[in-house]
């Protein structure tokens, strides 16, 4: 049930020091506030009722997208779905996040809702984290202590819940340049129309030897298939090293989706996850087919 919103303190900081200040001042009181998609959802919804809430987007300097072959893609936490979308060197060497943002929502959402957000909300059909964790992506993360990074593998610790602390504020994802003849895809099944939940999102990276021919690498992202979002191990693992055949990815998408874990309508999301794995591993062994992959 949509109710009023109860009342709260309102911040906007101008530095990310001042955020951890108040973080800490606050503790489990206070709420960030990124693009704000998520969390007045939950305010009106009864699930977060903070007494103060954080607003980041007074610090510019977190809205920022770069990419050098040094330090790969690196991707400020107040960069928004639409900046994804429309940013040339997203089209050129991850289009696969250029189709995971395009999964989420519609250009309203989108204008606001930002990739780190999507990580920190932890829905298990969060759109961004199956690409993010078949990139083997990191997010930097600031606090009183300092600064840390952690592998986004290791951020989700149940349905939207994370391993963050209450005085921790992720800052910057980033995900590492690929290696020569690799590509990705992000196929995604929504729940009704093009711009609901996402039933079932599925993320491929894969690195190609043997002149295009044979498996070297490759990394598989499930997203609500499971309370969190997971990487499919044993599928993983079958196909590296394997020449591709006609019934290798077939395979794979079976053994991937007799990994995963789906909390309600079991077998529908199970074959639809077969299905999506399948075409996400022939669209990335294309994608790192053609002009040497590294996209």
């Amino acid at each position: 049930m949509v109710r009023k919103l109860r009342k709260f303190n309102y911040s906007r900081p101008g530095t990310v020091a001042e955020v951890v200040s108040l973080l800490k001042d606050y503790q489990e009181k206070a709420s960030l506030l990124a693009g704000g998609t998520d969390l007045l959802v939950f305010m009106k919804l009864g699930g977060k009722n903070p007494k103060h809430v954080i607003d980041m987007k007074g610090i510019t300097v977190l809205d920022h997208l770069s990419w050098t072959p040094a330090d790969g893609l690196r991707i400020g936490c107040l960069t928004t779905l639409q900046s994804i979308l429309r940013h040339p060197l997203i089209r050129e060497h991850f289009p696969m996040l250029e189709q995971a943002a395009k999964a989420l929502g519609h250009p309203q959402i989108r204008s606001r809702a930002t990739v780190a957000g999507n990580i920190c909300t932890a829905s298990p059909s969060g759109d961004c984290a199956p690409s993010l964790l078949a990139l083997d992506a990191r997010v930097t993360v600031a606090s009183p202590a300092g600064e840390r990074t952690i592998p986004v593998r290791e951020i989700f610790a149940g349905p939207f819940k994370t391993i963050l602390a209450p005085t921790d504020v992720v800052t910057e994802i980033q995900v590492p340049a690929l290696p020569p003849h690799s590509a990705g895809s992000y196929r995604w099944q929504p729940k009704i129309t093009a711009v609901d939940e996402t039933l079932v999102g599925v993320a491929a990276v894969v690195t190609l030897s043997d002149g295009g021919k044979t498996i070297k690498d490759v990394r598989i992202g499930l997203g609500s298939v499971a309370p969190t979002p997971m990487r499919a191990p044993r599928a993983e693992e079958f196909l590296r090293g394997k020449q591709i055949t006609d019934s290798l990815f077939d395979e794979a998408a079976g053994i991937a989706a007799g990994e995963s874990q789906p909390r309600t309508r079991a077998e529908y999301r199970r074959e639809i996850t077969r299905v999506l794995v399948e075409q996400a591993l022939k669209e990335a062994v294309d994608r790192a087919s053609r002009n040497g992959g590294n996209r």
